[in-house]
């Protein structure tokens, strides 16, 4: 009997933690269920949480939809040893190179190098539109090298805090606005309680509706709290400038090696012309 009535009071000890959290919930449901229908008083939040609130949502969907359409950036696509190609084909035309090792193809520059340097050998370096499939190829292959370091600046600089930010400080304010709800509906439950109670049962479900007011105001300062931390962080802020010091130095060199290709286009487009007119007289 005495292990039995041992294992009974263990049992006991250990259910009630759960039975309490599980009465909890099936009284926020309820009263859920009590206000859906429109038929219960509803404890309004403070103005003040309300308009943090929708300030704090507006920032938690923009850090979602820039980390969300900033995937570009950290994209990679099949391996293609364009170094390889170039020292083949410059020194077939009399340059020497260095070796370089297989490079992970990560843009879109690289891709149209790829072609273009493809294209060039049969149809010859000597001939004028293979010439200019190579230096077309060659240089945006070293665009695509500066949008590969672009690329990597905005994952480690711009995606990667953002993302930080949605796990850790986004997170915290998300399950504080759930608390507050939860207590809100406790609060309210306790409320509908205190107006049906009977004599005998009135002080006691007055004191659950202090405690239950203490608790909501308690989760109402800290839900306040953890949003402001969000919308006063500096980290979008700061992510922004990131982005835009990367778009700057890429932009601004890869127009730069471009401006030197240009002339060198037009001229070979000189060349074939002449040589077409030449082939063909009218």
């Amino acid at each position: 009997m005495d292990k039995f009535a041992k294992f009974t009071q263990n049992v006991s000890t250990s259910w009630t933690p759960f039975a309490n959290k599980v009465g909890s919930s099936f009284t926020q449901y309820k009263q859920m269920a009590t206000e859906s229908l429109g038929s219960a008083q509803v404890t309004e939040l403070p103005r003040d949480y309300i308009e943090l609130e929708a300030r704090y949502e507006a920032v938690r969907r923009t850090v979602q939809s820039l980390v969300r359409q900033s995937t570009q950036y950290s994209a990679s696509q099949a391996s293609f040893d364009v170094q390889a190609q170039l020292a083949t084909l410059t020194t077939r035309m009399g340059k020497q190179t260095r070796d370089a090792g297989p490079q992970e193809v990560l843009t879109e520059q690289h891709e149209m190098g790829r072609t273009a340097l493809t294209a060039a050998e049969p149809i010859g370096l000597e001939a004028p539109l293979g010439a200019a499939l190579f230096k077309f190829g060659s240089i945006e292959t070293k665009v695509g090298d500066l949008r590969r370091t672009h690329n990597t600046h905005i994952q480690r600089s711009f995606i990667s805090p953002l993302q930080d930010m949605l796990d850790t400080s986004v997170g915290l304010a998300q399950n504080a606005r759930k608390h507050v709800q939860a207590m809100r509906l406790t609060l309210d439950a306790r409320k509908a309680a205190l107006q049906g109670a009977n004599a005998g049962q009135v002080d006691g479900v007055r004191r659950e509706v202090e405690h239950a007011e203490d608790a909501f105001v308690e989760a109402v300062s800290e839900g306040m709290r953890v949003m402001r931390a969000v919308v006063e962080s500096p980290v979008l802020v700061a992510c922004v400038g990131e982005i835009v010091k990367a778009q700057k130095v890429f932009y601004k060199e890869a127009a730069e090696l471009l401006a030197e290709l240009e002339p060198e286009i037009e001229e070979i487009k000189v060349t074939q012309d002449a040589l077409y007119r030449h082939d063909n007289p009218m």
